[in-house]
C-alpha cells in the first residue's frame, strides 16, 4: 500500500516535470539562469546569454510573458504574507526533486520508460497542444545543473 502511494506520488511529479519539458517555445516560460543571483555573480557572461534569450522570448510571446510575470508577482506576494508556508513548500519541492533524481540515477532505464509513459499521457490529455502531435519540443529546454 505504501509503495503504491509512493509510486503514485513519483509518477505525479514526473508527469508535471515531463509536461513542462514537452511544452513548445510559445508555451514555455522565458529562459532563466539556473541558481538565480548566485549563478549570475559567478557566471556573468552566461547570465547575459540567458537574459538575451528571455528578452527574445518576451518579444516573441508578450502575452505569455505578461502572464508569467503576473504569476511570479502573485507568488512573491504569497511568500511575503506566508514566509513559513512558502519555505515549507520550497523544501518539499526540493526534497521531491532530489528523490526523483536519486531514483533515476539508480535505474535510468526505468526512469526513461516512465518518462515516455508520461509523455504519452500528456499527449492524450492535451490533443490540441503544440507538442501533442510531435515527438517533443523543437529545442530542448536548458537543464539546471545538479549539485
Amino acid at each position: 500500500m505504501r509503495l503504491r502511494a509512493s509510486l503514485l506520488g513519483f509518477a505525479a511529479i514526473a508527469g508535471l516535470w515531463l509536461g513542462a519539458s514537452l511544452a513548445r517555445a510559445e508555451d514555455a516560460p522565458p529562459p532563466m539562469p539556473p541558481g538565480g543571483p548566485e549563478f549570475c555573480k559567478q557566471n556573468p557572461a552566461k547570465c547575459e546569454e540567458w537574459r538575451a534569450k528571455r528578452d527574445a522570448f518576451c518579444k516573441a510571446n508578450p502575452q505569455r510573458c505578461e502572464e508569467l510575470k503576473q504569476k511570479r508577482a502573485e507568488r512573491e506576494a504569497f511568500c511575503k504574507q506566508n514566509p513559513q508556508k512558502c519555505e515549507q513548500q520550497r523544501a518539499a519541492l526540493k526534497a521531491r526533486r532530489e528523490e526523483m533524481q536519486a531514483r533515476c540515477a539508480e535505474d535510468p532505464s526505468k526512469c526513461d520508460q516512465m518518462k515516455e509513459q508520461m509523455r504519452e499521457r500528456w499527449k492524450a490529455h492535451h490533443p490540441g497542444a503544440p507538442g501533442a502531435g510531435a515527438t517533443g519540443p523543437s529545442e530542448p529546454a536548458p537543464s539546471q545543473p545538479t549539485q
